[in-house]
């Protein structure tokens, strides 16, 4: 039996800021203790599971070892455990970082300290939720590792981090494309530790290593944080802003000597602001207003880039056809100087063809196509979260705004102003009047999430499919189902006076998916043992065996069939004229059928034993929302054989 554990890690530098653990060597092991101690472990917190393993535990724990494997650079990682040869069975594991030299986490410089020697981390003990799956068992463990842990395992390999956010003394709205560097403040010459640039949120983060704040007058010859005094060993830091290379306001040197920033830890977390007024210029430009994409995957054709959609309307490498709710995401200003319920209010709609399509990278389809309106025709919209409020005053917090039907007009646009004042209206902690309220409304900002509204696509398609007489059969070309299609238009305005139908139509305005494959509808299948039709389900089988099948659907990626016996000792993918199917990508094969696949003769030749036995058939759409794509259609039979 093959065991498989998925899973990522990531480690919290501080409260809001993860990174991945990638490119590390991790390693599962076989628990050691016995049933008592394996049940208290997996329930105990990570503090009391955590411990630093020396080389002389590493070789101890040797002859326990089940897998190893390396993280990739999201922190993504995947271990197969040969359970007959491991003799593993499942139970209880120990989830282990081994550190034989230092891994880049963003420092680049992977020297190793003088006298480091290799250790390894217990970062948990855990029961994995084996689930049956036709490759066998798999479970999946996602771990994020606590600060203080993460702190700890940075220090014994010498990475040092500093994260934070960067925000405008005036207005604390965070900063984007700011010049981080932090220096180390020494009595000789200051250390620059790093340079790193704030993010859509202001958030940077910078790593360094302790010779870059232990550097002296014979550096390189000698390293030693000056002046050579007993007490402290961390660097004082202070920062410097700049943008696009011009240098902004930063901090005076003497900000390394308060007691927050004077001798500090290998993870420190700050927030920064850069003061831009009193002749100041403020380096973020107006936000850009657009709609971008579909969801997070796709990124929608922008004149004759096609981006991730193709020229007929597949999304992705794979030919996704669009299902269900659809996000379109993207941005917009909340107002023309994109403060809540001030300035001139931006509003903007979503409008579907459904009857007339175009070619993406061709010329935008003319606006009369587009007859029905998100908002308008009925079940077309979803509600859906479009952003946050963050309050950056004494007291910090952050109200989530969704959408709702009520915040559109007749025509469609939605305001989302409206989001927001119906929002702070509904919860009695909140005071609406605070939005435009002089000293509190500069504490309110906007916060935009990509999310612009969703779509309901179910009330778009045909979602009937053929009938299927007897398994094996193939449906008939004529009564197959269709490949299905949409355009979607964006409008974007600036209100000027609604009530004299004032508007400034913006930049972005007009963008259109000119088609766009949409499929909501189950794939047409079935599946049988061939010899239970001319008897019964229930009728043990001997001799040759065969199964019969049939599957089709518009966007078919997988079709594929699996037995198993109850003992998994045949455990195999069964092979065919035109099977298995894996990841297809040709819209023309959309249907597979056999009426006798034979198990036991040619092309499988599987000789079976007396057992129990469960045949799968497993089919799979090429479905993908933009958030995330579906699982696999399955059907089981079972049959008793004897030999």
């Amino acid at each position: 039996m093959k065991y498989t554990l998925k899973g990522n890690l990531t480690g919290v530098n501080c409260e809001d800021h993860f990174m991945p653990v990638s490119n590390s060597t991790i390693r599962l092991y076989r628990f050691a203790g016995d049933a008592n101690s394996a049940t208290a472990l997996t329930a105990a917190q990570a503090k009391e599971t955590f411990q630093r393993i020396d080389e002389k535990g590493i070789k101890d724990k040797e002859k326990y070892l089940l897998a190893e494997t390396k993280t990739d650079k999201s922190g993504n990682y995947s271990f197969t455990i040969d359970g007959d040869k491991k003799k593993y069975k499942g139970e209880v594991v120990e989830f282990d970082a081994h550190y034989a030299k230092i891994p880049d986490y963003g420092q680049k410089d992977t020297k190793a300290p003088r006298k480091f020697k290799p250790f390894q981390v217990t970062l948990n003990v855990l029961q994995p939720k084996w689930k049956e799956t036709n490759l066998g068992l798999e479970a999946g463990w996602n771990y994020r590792i606590s600060n203080r842990l993460w702190c700890m395992i940075l220090a014994w390999l010498d990475i040092w981090v500093i994260c934070g956010t960067v925000l405008d003394c005036e207005s604390q709205q965070p900063l984007t494309g700011i010049e981080v560097t932090a220096m180390d403040d020494d009595w000789i010459t200051d250390d620059e530790l790093g340079t790193a640039t704030t993010d859509a949120s202001g958030r940077f983060c910078i790593y360094y290593r302790s010779k870059d704040f232990k550097k002296t007058f014979l550096s390189p010859v000698v390293n030693v944080e000056t002046p050579l005094l007993p007490w402290g060993n961390g660097p004082d830091i202070y920062f410097k802003f700049a943008f696009n290379g011009n240098d902004l306001p930063g901090e005076p040197s003497s900000r390394a000597r308060q007691a927050d920033r004077e001798n500090v830890g290998n993870c420190l977390c700050v927030q920064l602001c850069v003061p831009l007024g009193g002749g100041g210029t403020n380096p973020q430009e107006p936000i850009a207003s657009a709609w971008t994409g579909i969801g997070t995957a796709f990124t929608i054709p922008l004149g004759a880039n096609l981006n991730d959609f193709d020229a007929e309307g597949y999304a992705g490498s794979l030919k996704y056809a669009c299902f269900g709710n659809v996000r379109p995401t993207g941005q917009v200003a909340i107002s023309s100087n994109n403060k809540a319920l001030q300035g001139n209010p931006y509003e903007y709609r979503f409008l579907i063809s459904d009857s007339v399509v175009g070619v993406n990278g061709n010329a935008p389809l003319n606006a009369s196509n587009f007859t029905k309106i998100v908002g308008v025709d009925s079940g077309l919209f979803v509600a859906t979260k479009l952003g946050q409020m963050w309050y950056t005053g004494s007291l910090p917090k952050v109200v989530d705004i969704e959408s709702d039907i009520s915040d559109l007009d007749s025509e469609g646009w939605i305001d989302v102003n409206k989001s927001v004042l119906r929002t702070f209206n509904a919860d009695p902690t909140l005071n609406a009047a605070d939005l435009t309220d002089p000293t509190e409304g500069a504490k309110w900002h906007w916060i935009d999430l990509d999310g612009m509204m969703a779509i309901n696509t179910m009330v778009l398609t045909n979602n009937s499919m053929p009938s299927i007489g007897i398994a094996g059969t193939a449906i008939p070309v004529a009564q197959r189902k269709a490949v299905e299609k949409i355009a979607i238009r964006f409008e974007l305005r600036e209100v000027i006076n609604k009530a004299t139908n004032s508007f400034n139509y913006l930049p972005g305005s007009g963008q259109t998916l000119n088609t766009m494959v949409v499929n909501n509808t189950d794939p047409a299948m079935d599946f049988e043992i061939k010899q239970h039709l001319t008897g019964s389900a229930c009728d043990s089988l001997n001799g040759d065996i065969d199964v019969a099948y049939t599957a089709h659907h518009p966007e078919l990626e997988d079709v594929r069939i699996h037995i198993r016996s109850n003992d998994n000792a045949i455990n195999q993918q069964l092979t065919g004229p035109g099977l298995p199917i894996n990841n297809n990508v040709n819209p023309a094969l959309n249907h597979q059928n056999n009426p006798s696949l034979s198990i036991t003769q040619a092309p499988n030749s599987i000789v079976l034993k007396t057992c129990s036995y469960i045949a799968t058939l497993n089919v799979k759409r090429r479905w993908h929302n933009g958030d995330g794509g579906v699982g696999t259609n399955q059907i089981p039979k079972s049959f008793y054989y004897e030999a």
